[in-house]
C-alpha cells in the first residue's frame, strides 16, 4: 500500500471517530472536549433503587441525616444510609473499620481523615477517582479554584486522587484571652518564637502547694496536634519526605486545575513518607521540650484523646494555650465561650515555622456496587449546597477559601479567623501530617513511646530510639509502601 493510501485511511479513520463522537453527543447528551482529554457524560440513574451505605463519625450523624435530602432531591431513586462508628481517635476508628471490612460488612463510602487515605489506598480497599474527575472536570474546576492545592495533593497516592477534601484543620495555637489579659500579655504576633512561647506559658502557669492550678499549655497524645507541630516547626518530620512521580492523570490534574499557580509548584503524584527518622536530633529536641514543660508543671499529663479532651479545661480558664484547628471555635462556643474569651495565632517559629494540617472527605470503597452514584455523592459534597450546612457552627474548617469571612466567625470567634486559611495560603511550606500506608501501626508506636517519655519510664532519646526501631520493623512489614 502506498504512503498516500495509508495517510488517506488514517484521515478517514479520524474523521469517522469524530463523527461518531458528535453523533453520540447528539443522541445521548454526552459532551466531548476533544483537546482536553475530558469526556463529560452526565450520570443518569436507571429507574432502580440504588443504596449507598456511608460510614461517618457519630458527632456528624444527626447533621448528615438532615442534609442528605439535598442529594436525594437530585437522585430520587437513591437510598442513603448513614452508619456511625465511634473511636478514641482516627487510628482507633480505622482499626475498627478494617475489622468490619474483614468481616464483609457493607460500606460504600466512609468519611476519613488524612491518617487513612494512603493506608486504604495502599491496601487496595478504595477506588481512585481519576476517571470521574476527568469526566466532570468542568464542574470540578469551580471547586478546585477555591481550594488550596495542598489539600488535593494530600489526598493523592502514587499518581491517583482518592478523595475530594470537604474540610481541614491546621494546628494553630489557641490562646485564652482571659488568662492573657490577667497577665497583661498581648496576642502574639505572626513572627513570635519558641522562646516567646515558653516565657508566656511560664508566666501564666500558676501553682499552689506544689500543684499546678492554671496551665500555660496543654495537648493530647495523638498524631495530629499532639507534639507533632513541634516536630514540624523544629524543621523536621517523623519520616523523610519525597514526592511520587507524576502519572498521566496527576500531570493533567495539576495543569488543568492549577496551571500557572506557584502554590502547586513541585507537586507530583502525591506525598511519600519514606524512611523513619524518629531519632533525628530535631525530633529528640522537640520531645525533650515537651517533657521539660510537663516536669515544670507548665503542661498537664498528655492523655490519649482528640481535641475535645481539653475543651472543658480551657473554657474554665485553667488552660492558656493549646494546639487546635478551626473545629475548636465551635467546640468552645458550645462550652459557653465567646469571641471575647479566645483567639488564634500561628505556631511559634523555632528552627522553622512550618505548620501541619489534616484534611478529610469521603473515600469510595473498592467493593462499592454503585460507584457512579457514589461519585455523584462525593461530587455533591464539594458544592456549597453541601458544605455550607455541614460546617455550620464551625465544627470544622471550611476547605473552600470563599467560605472564610467575618460573618461566619462572628457567631463563634475567633477575631483572627484569617489565621486558619492563611496557614496554607501564606505559610507556603505547610504540609500534611505524616500518613504513609502503615499509618495505623505507626500511630500506635508514636503514642506508645510518647507516653513512656512523659511518664519518665524512658528518656526522650531512649523512647525515640525504640520508636525508630519499631517504625523500621513496621516499614519492612509494609515494604514496599510505594512503587519503585
Amino acid at each position: 500500500m502506498s504512503k498516500q493510501s495509508k495517510s488517506t485511511q488514517k484521515l478517514k479513520a479520524k474523521s469517522e471517530r469524530r463523527d461518531f463522537l458528535k453523533n453520540a453527543a447528539k443522541v445521548t447528551g454526552v459532551g466531548v472536549a476533544m483537546g482536553s482529554g475530558i469526556l463529560s457524560a452526565p450520570f443518569v440513574m436507571a429507574n432502580v433503587k440504588e443504596k449507598l451505605v456511608i460510614q461517618t463519625r457519630p458527632a456528624r450523624f444527626t447533621k448528615l441525616e438532615q442534609m442528605k435530602n439535598s442529594f436525594i432531591a437530585k437522585f430520587p431513586e437513591a437510598d442513603i444510609e448513614f452508619i456511625a462508628l465511634a473511636g478514641v481517635d482516627h487510628e482507633d476508628t480505622i482499626s475498627k473499620t478494617l475489622a468490619q471490612i474483614a468481616a464483609g460488612k457493607q460500606i460504600d463510602l466512609q468519611r476519613v481523615a488524612t491518617e487513612g487515605v494512603q493506608l486504604y489506598a495502599g491496601a487496595g480497599y478504595i477506588q481512585a477517582l481519576d476517571k470521574w474527575v476527568r469526566r466532570d472536570a468542568e464542574f470540578m474546576r469551580t471547586y478546585f479554584s477555591d481550594v488550596n492545592p495542598a489539600f488535593p495533593h494530600s489526598m493523592m497516592y502514587e499518581g491517583s486522587l482518592y478523595q475530594i477534601c470537604t474540610a481541614f484543620n491546621a494546628a494553630n495555637i489557641y490562646i485564652n484571652k482571659n488568662l492573657f489579659r490577667e497577665n497583661d500579655i498581648e496576642r502574639p504576633g505572626d513572627d513570635w518564637t519558641k522562646d516567646d512561647f515558653y516565657e508566656i506559658a511560664k508566666k501564666i502557669t500558676k501553682k499552689s502547694g506544689g500543684k499546678t492550678e492554671v496551665y500555660g499549655y496543654g495537648w493530647t497524645n495523638r498524631l495530629w496536634g499532639s507534639w507533632m507541630p513541634w516536630i514540624f516547626n523544629n524543621d523536621t518530620n517523623l519520616y523523610t519526605e519525597a514526592e511520587s512521580p507524576n502519572s498521566d492523570f496527576s500531570s493533567w490534574f495539576w495543569n488543568y486545575f492549577y496551571g500557572g499557580s506557584s502554590m502547586a509548584s513541585g507537586y507530583g503524584g502525591g506525598p511519600r513518607w519514606e524512611t523513619p527518622q524518629a531519632n533525628h536530633e530535631n525530633v529528640v529536641e522537640a520531645l525533650e521540650f515537651m517533657v521539660q514543660l510537663q516536669q515544670e508543671g507548665i503542661t498537664p499529663e498528655a492523655s490519649l484523646g482528640d481535641g475535645a479532651t481539653l475543651t472543658g479545661f480551657y473554657s474554665s480558664n485553667r488552660l492558656a494555650m493549646t494546639p487546635a484547628g478551626g473545629f475548636w471555635a465551635g467546640a468552645l462556643k458550645g462550652q459557653g465561650m465567646t469571641p471575647e474569651d479566645f483567639d488564634v495565632c500561628f505556631f511559634p517559629k523555632w528552627k522553622s515555622q512550618r505548620h501541619q494540617f489534616g484534611a478529610e472527605g469521603y473515600l469510595m470503597m473498592e467493593k462499592c456496587q454503585a460507584k457512579d452514584l457514589a461519585w455523584e455523592f462525593i461530587k455533591h459534597t464539594s458544592s456549597y449546597e453541601w458544605q455550607v450546612p455541614f460546617v455550620s457552627g464551625n465544627i470544622t474548617t471550611p476547605v473552600r477559601r470563599s467560605m472564610h469571612n467575618d460573618l461566619r466567625y462572628s457567631y463563634t470567634g475567633p477575631d483572627n479567623w484569617q489565621v486558619f486559611y492563611d496557614t496554607v495560603d501564606k505559610l507556603k511550606d505547610t504540609a500534611a501530617i505524616p500518613a504513609p500506608p502503615c499509618s495505623n501501626p505507626m500511630t500506635r508506636a508514636f503514642t506508645k513511646y510518647t507516653g513512656l517519655a512523659l511518664t519518665g519510664d524512658l528518656t526522650a532519646r531512649d523512647a525515640l530510639t525504640k520508636m525508630q526501631g519499631d517504625l523500621m520493623r513496621i516499614q519492612d512489614k509494609y515494604s514496599p509502601m510505594y512503587k519503585s
